[in-house]
């Protein structure tokens, strides 16, 4: 499979992060996401296993589920991605987030990204006229894709200002993905890689 009209789809997924929840600095979420349908790393006589490629990945921070802007006054930030390092507990207001996983630094980290609200911004001048949305700091490529052979993909993040009490922060991604057939050596290599 390739990166084509043919074998690509999306995956979507969003995730509310409520500011009851998300009111201080380093508070952190896992949520999951099956894609155990997409992924089958078993071989079985002659057929091959079967890994998800995500080619790209897009995202968006709203305040709400229609994508309308954060509160221009609210105050917040946090960096946020998808990684299929196997969380043992999931969920919102969790301590499960360590290092590396959400630096380039991490061999499981699929799309990492930052935001700042408008208003914490505009606190620090040395963010004065960044863009609105999401920052990406490390993403797959049509050419490299991340292929995950994990059953779960997580939704990670992790407050770094704590969210004003106005505003949540919803955060909707959509990956082109493709399934594809593994040979056993790099279905096995990407196995050791995937297992925390």
């Amino acid at each position: 499979m390739a990166y084509n009209l043919k074998d690509v789809f999306y995956l979507s997924a969003q995730h509310e992060y409520p500011h009851g929840t998300y009111g201080s600095a380093g508070i952190e979420g896992a949520i999951p996401i099956d894609v155990s349908a997409y992924v089958d790393p078993i071989s079985k006589g002659r057929t091959k296993g079967q890994g998800l490629a995500i080619y790209k990945v897009h995202c968006h921070v709203a305040a709400d589920t229609t994508g309308t802007s954060q509160i221009a006054t609210d105050e917040g930030a946090a960096n946020f991605g998808l990684t299929v390092k196997p969380f043992t507990v999931s969920g919102d207001n969790i301590s499960e987030i360590g290092s590396p996983d959400l630096s380039c630094a991490s061999d499981l980290a699929i799309y990492l990204a930052q935001f700042t609200s408008p208003a914490s911004r505009l606190s620090n001048t040395t963010n004065v006229g960044a863009p609105a949305d999401a920052v990406s700091y490390l993403e797959p490529s049509k050419d490299v894709p991340y292929v995950v052979v994990r059953d779960t993909i997580f939704q990670i993040f992790e407050t770094t200002v704590g969210m004003s009490s106005a505003d949540s922060m919803f955060i909707s991604y959509r990956m082109e993905c493709a399934m594809i057939t593994l040979d056993s050596s790099t279905l096995n290599q990407l196995l050791r890689t995937q297992t925390a």
